[in-house]
């Protein structure tokens, strides 16, 4: 018997097995953060804010995709109608929360380069609430605030939502700001923070004898080590797509209905659900969390406690 898979069955599949996988993993990432007894550090705020961006945006990949009738059905009323057509089914909030997603992972990164290059003037920042605070909300600032773009080009006409660019330069350049966004600049934040980072974590733990001195630097290597392979994930998941959309966008052929596309697309979408198992296995503090919590690891976590922190986190840096 064959069986025919039609574009909106395929896109279906994929936006709930990742949607799916996405609110479990992140779900559980977010349950665990919060049992942390430094919880309310800033690298763990900020890491806390990731997951719970990555479930809303996977929450939103399953409420907009499981039924495509959601996304059609619009209000009689005109104005109901256009609200409905902008922020829901032009995805404007799915959009919005991945945009806000690739912006907590440059704010994180940037939180690392200040905690290891400028320890003095961070340590200060760091316990003022209101720095915080804006810490955690810029990322849903540029995020949301970006994909307007993406709002103002839906309109209704006919009664069916439709996307209506005001010419197709206005277009071609969404789809540039689009690519800079994802990848130029998350992709050069990057590369600057963490070649100067290790450069300098590599001459303190070499220079510095002090214990505390090198415990604390070992400490600092494991979460930069764990936020580089985050990094590096985002880059391969996201560069496939967006070279393609950007190609398209440049007036280049891409076929929407072939593998190559639901190929991109299920990278892309892989990358919300894949960070708190990074986490699982190379984040300390995550680990110590979800062996405290879970019954079935409990006895190996009193096992790591009785053993010196300062040979834990030796031992977990090489």
């Amino acid at each position: 018997m064959n069986v025919r898979f039609s574009k909106m069955d395929t896109t279906i599949l994929i936006y709930s097995i990742v949607g799916t996988i996405g609110c479990s993993t992140n779900g559980f990432a977010i349950f665990i953060l919060f049992q942390l007894q430094n919880r309310f550090s800033t690298t763990n705020l900020l890491i806390t804010n990731q997951c719970i961006i990555d479930f809303v945006t996977s929450l939103m990949s399953l409420c907009l995709f499981l039924d495509p009738n959601i996304m059609t059905h619009l209000p009689e009323s005109k104005a109901a109608a256009e609200f409905v057509c902008k922020f829901w089914s032009s995805k404007y909030i799915f959009w919005s929360s991945t945009f806000t997603s690739t912006a907590n992972l440059v704010v994180l990164t940037v939180d690392r380069y200040f905690a290891v290059m400028h320890p003095l003037k961070y340590n200060m920042l760091k316990e003022k609430v209101r720095m915080k605070v804006l810490f955690l909300l810029i990322p849903w600032m540029c995020g949301f605030g970006f994909i307007l773009l993406w709002l103002a080009a839906h309109t209704v006409k006919d009664g069916v939502c439709i996307q209506s660019w005001p010419s197709v330069e206005y277009q071609k350049a969404f789809g540039l700001l689009n690519g800079v966004y994802i990848l130029v600049i998350p992709i050069s934040v990057m590369v600057f923070v963490y070649f100067n980072i290790f450069r300098a974590l590599r001459q303190r733990v070499g220079n510095d004898s002090s214990a505390v001195s090198a415990n604390s630097a070992a400490r600092r290597l494991n979460i930069v080590k764990t936020m580089l392979i985050v990094s590096v994930t985002y880059v391969i998941c996201w560069t496939p797509n967006q070279i393609a959309f950007i190609n398209f966008t440049l007036g280049g052929e891409f076929d929407f209905n072939g593998p190559v596309y639901y190929i991109t697309v299920a990278m892309s979408l892989v990358n919300i659900c894949i960070n708190p198992i990074i986490y699982t296995f190379k984040y300390n503090d995550f680990r110590v969390g979800v062996r405290k919590t879970l019954p079935c690891l409990k006895q190996l976590s009193t096992l790591e406690e009785a053993i010196p922190s300062g040979t834990v986190s030796t031992i977990a840096t090489k």
